[in-house]
C-alpha cells in the first residue's frame, strides 16, 4: 500500500469516526475547523480574497461585498461571500481551490434593511490577518477567516485550531491591531 493512500484512509477513518461520534452523541462536529485541520490542508487555498470577490462579481455585477467567509466545507476550502445592491441580497459559494463557483443565491432585501459595504482596498489581507492572529494566538493554524464591518470598520475574525483547542482572534482589518483573543476550552 502506497503511503499516500494510507494517509487518505486514514484521514478517512478519522473522519468517519468523529461523524458517527458526534452523531451517536448528538454533537455535530462536521464543520469544527479541529475536525477539518487533521484532513484539509491550507496549502489547498489557492485563491486570495481579492481574486474570489472578482469571480463573486463574474456572477453578480455592481454588487456591494459586505461579508466574505473562508472555511471548510467538506475536503475543501470554500469562500463564501455575500454582497447586496439596493433590492437584493447575494450570496456565492467558490472553490478556494479550483476558483469554481459551486453555489450561488439571492433574495429580496427585507424593507429598511441596510448593508454595510467593505472596502477591500483598505483592509489587510486574509494572509496577513492570519499571521497576526496565529502569533496571538501563541499555537496553531488559522482554519477559518470572516472578513465583515464591525462598527463600521473591517474586522477579520480568525479561528486558530492547535489540535482540539480552538482560539477566535478579531484583527482590526486597517490598523492591523488584535481587538481580542478568546480561546474556546
Amino acid at each position: 500500500m502506497k503511503k499516500q493512500s494510507f494517509k487518505k484512509q486514514l484521514n478517512h477513518l478519522l473522519a468517519v469516526t468523529v461523524l458517527t461520534t458526534s452523531f451517536l452523541s448528538g454533537i455535530t462536529l462536521a464543520t469544527s475547523p479541529a475536525v477539518s485541520a487533521a484532513t484539509v490542508s491550507t496549502s489547498k487555498i489557492k485563491l486570495n480574497e481579492k481574486d474570489a470577490v472578482k469571480k463573486f462579481h463574474k456572477q453578480f455585477k455592481n454588487v456591494k461585498i459586505d461579508e466574505i467567509q473562508l472555511e471548510t466545507k467538506g475536503n475543501k476550502f470554500v469562500y463564501e461571500i455575500s454582497g447586496a445592491d439596493n433590492q437584493k441580497e447575494y450570496s456565492a459559494d467558490i472553490d478556494a481551490k479550483s476558483g469554481k463557483v459551486t453555489n450561488t443565491k439571492s433574495e429580496a432585501l427585507e424593507n429598511g434593511e441596510q448593508k454595510t459595504n467593505l472596502d477591500l482596498d483598505k483592509a489587510i489581507s486574509r494572509k496577513q490577518a492570519n499571521k497576526i492572529a496565529e502569533k496571538a494566538a501563541k499555537k496553531g493554524q488559522g482554519q477559518s477567516w470572516t472578513l465583515e464591518n464591525d462598527n463600521g470598520t473591517p474586522v477579520w475574525d480568525v479561528e486558530v485550531v492547535n489540535g482540539q483547542k480552538s482560539t477566535e482572534v478579531k484583527v482590526n482589518a486597517q490598523n492591523k491591531k488584535v481587538i481580542s483573543v478568546e480561546a474556546d476550552d
